[in-house]
């Protein structure tokens, strides 16, 4: 394949510049005939919930964590075909796709990897404990969503293991009445081949009210693929429930996802395929009882994986995976010593039976302990975790953090945390040509320390923070420079440096969102060495994100995503746009994704689709 050009430092101010000329001249052609004809738009401000940071109450803890909340409104009017999609939106987090419309994902955060990061469905741990590529493996769209929360830094003191660069938090919604999504797709091929098509189609069903309620979602998509061997297809089902019971409240979800896709250039340069199914099961009992409020919790998630080499002769190479994760927590939270406490425990089992991996068997099983206070404008939260981890032994994970209201409308922070990370299963035991496992790794472990500021000033808000990532053993697969196999590795100490800044403004009929991450990672490889993930993450990234209205009630949103990467990945800058108009019955869309045809790489090797479009209708029944 041709290498693509270096022309990121240039080229997506060329792409911005183009879309800011086309917003502001459509909307200076629009603003006097909708001034009167339609509502303003909302203000581009995410508001400031805390959820995923602590077990403690928002008003405990609301000046010490960045946290990111996009409600339904906002996740509707960033308008994603995916889940990875979505969050690659944000700034700071970094959506490695190996395919459109979520094929698999490997999702980073702040220069964090992929396995750095925890992903939960309300509250419920999701990671795969056979590799995190498959962790996004969800029977979720963004339309099902509540709302995501996204937690920047390490979070270990709450979530335990994994959460060195992060926690997202997917809250499905509880729907009423019957509402479906249709959407139809044309993708150019790459190589020069015929257009493929595709499309996706879900309905969601609800009833009930705010004692109890039931939430159906069922899903299909197809793809022709951009490219030989990169077609996809994918069912799902989502179910969400709700009820009183005995003085408290019960809530239960569970799902299942089965996909085949065509994994060409994956993981070798091969026309592979690969069949994934996805099942999980959650349920959540919250009780009052006097001053103290106590919540405990019940999961499980089964996947299996099935990977051939070479479609047309699965025998030259072939794995078949089944994993579990499943487990329980209990905790109680409460006012005490001027402030809140919460407590619990947390047991979960991980489980392999694989034909490449063998058969493995892990428990992990801990204790935490939270408290929160505020003293006038001060505001003060202090966690310990202690963990047990098979093969890893014991690991405690303290964490503080302060803030400081500067006033009604500006806010300071400063954290410390200390986080770690167990191999995944993959990292321990795979074996193939070009990968080699090794049983001996150690956990990683981090401390990670930020500080952090945030305001509003009339129509514009900011929020920016510095953060330091000391690490030690990190994991990685490592190689002689082009030279099979990639083996794994602990890699010694390393040191990440990082800033991320957003901001969101409203400028007459525009409404403007930026972010900015940069991240600086020490390399600490000796000479003539490679490494596959570490060094994958963006070194500057900036998402923008504009809208302003058109006549006759349609609304027009630009993005733009530009990413400077470390070699061997080229920078790139993509540019979509999403064009809707609401309707008596729903709403329509016109899309275009990838508006300059742009070629380009997330996943070294794995080129992305270039330029494609897709109609798209919300029907309310």
């Amino acid at each position: 394949m041709t290498p693509l050009p270096r022309h990121a430092l240039v080229d997506p101010l060329f792409k911005l510049f183009f879309a800011l000329t086309c917003t502001l001249c459509l909307a200076w052609v629009a603003g006097p005939a909708m001034a009167s004809a339609s509502e303003p738009l909302p203000p581009a401000l995410v508001p400031e919930v805390l959820v995923s940071a602590t077990r403690l109450s928002t008003d405990a803890t609301r000046q010490m964590r960045q946290v990111v909340i996009l409600d339904s409104a906002e996740i509707a009017r960033r308008g994603a075909s995916s889940i990875a999609d979505l969050l690659a939106t944000v700034t700071g987090v970094n959506a490695q796709t190996r395919g459109p419309f979520g094929t698999q994902v490997d999702l980073g955060m702040d220069g964090a990897t992929y396995s750095q990061v925890v992903i939960l469905v309300d509250g419920m741990r999701v990671n795969d404990p056979q590799t995190d590529h498959h962790t996004l493996n969800l029977p979720l769209t963004p339309a099902d969503l509540a709302r995501v929360e996204i937690l920047h830094g390490a979070a270990s003191s709450v979530h335990g293991v994994d959460a060195v660069g992060g926690v997202i938090n997917l809250v499905p919604r509880a729907a009423s009445g019957v509402r479906l999504d249709i959407a139809t797709r044309r993708i150019d091929d790459i190589d020069g081949g015929d257009a493929g098509t595709g499309s996706d189609i879900n309905l969601r069903i609800g009833t009930g009210n705010e004692q109890r309620g039931v939430t159906l979602s069922a899903g299909r998509l197809r793809s022709d693929g951009y490219r030989e061997t990169t077609d996809a297809d994918e069912d799902r089902l989502f179910l969400l429930g709700h009820s009183d019971l005995g003085g408290g409240r019960l809530s239960v979800q569970a799902g299942w996802q089965d996909k085949g896709f065509g994994a060409r250039d994956f993981y070798a340069p091969f026309p592979s395929r690969e069949w994934t199914t996805a099942h999980l099961a959650g349920a959540r009992y919250e009780r009052r009882v006097g001053t103290t409020m106590a919540t405990s919790r019940v999961y499980v998630r089964r996947h299996t994986d099935r990977f051939v080499l070479i479609e047309s002769d699965p025998s030259v190479y072939e794995n078949n995976h089944t994993s579990w994760m499943g487990g329980g927590e209990a905790h109680v939270r409460r006012a005490m010593a001027g402030g809140q406490v919460a407590a619990g425990t947390e047991w979960t089992r991980e489980q392999i039976d694989s034909s490449n991996l063998g058969e493995h068997t892990r428990d992990r099983w801990g204790g935490f302990a939270e408290y929160g206070t505020a003293r006038s404008a001060w505001q003060l939260n202090a966690g310990l975790r202690a963990d047990h981890h098979q093969g890893a032994g014991w690991e405690a994970a303290p964490t503080i953090s302060i803030g400081r209201r500067l006033n009604d409308r500006s806010r300071a922070y400063a954290t410390v945390a200390r986080a770690y990370r167990a191999p995944s299963f993959t990292e321990f035991y795979y074996t193939d040509p070009n990968h080699v496992g090794n049983p001996d790794l150690a956990a990683e472990r981090s401390w990670q320390y930020e500080i952090g500021a945030s305001t509003r000033v009339a129509q514009t808000s900011l929020q920016g923070a510095v953060f330091l990532r000391q690490e030690q053993d990190l994991v990685d697969y490592v190689r002689a420079t082009d030279t099979p196999p990639w083996v794994a590795q602990n890699l010694g100490e390393m040191q990440t440096l990082g800033v991320r800044v957003s901001g969101a403004r409203q400028f007459g009929p525009v409404d403007t969102q930026i972010g900015y991450t940069f991240v600086d990672k020490e390399q600490t490889l000796a000479s003539g060495l490679q490494s596959k993930y570490v060094f994958s993450h963006p070194r500057h990234q900036a998402n923008v994100r504009l809208r302003h209205a058109l006549p006759a009630q349609i609304t027009a949103d630009w993005s733009v995503q530009a990413r400077e990467r470390v070699a061997p990945l080229d920078d790139y800058a993509r540019v979509d746009l999403l064009v809707r108009r609401p309707v008596e019955w729903g709403e329509l869309r016109l899309r275009a994704t990838n508006l300059f045809d742009d070629h380009y790489e997330e996943i070294l090797g794995v080129p992305l689709p270039g330029r494609w479009f897709g109609a798209e209708a919300s029907l309310n029944l």
